[in-house]
């Protein structure tokens, strides 16, 4: 059953650039709560604007 506060997100990733872009060219995904991305962005970030 998947929740709706899980995140697939790209925890590892190769960067090519290939005529002039950036693209990502292979991933390692994880399913990551969404609670922990946000408190790592508040924690690392602190209450500065994104």
């Amino acid at each position: 059953m998947k929740q709706d506060n899980i995140c697939h997100v790209p925890v590892t990733a190769i960067i090519k650039i290939i005529d002039g872009k950036a693209v990502m060219v292979s991933a390692e995904y994880a399913d990551i709560p969404a609670e922990e991305i946000a408190a790592y962005l508040i924690e690392h970030r602190g209450g500065e604007t994104m």
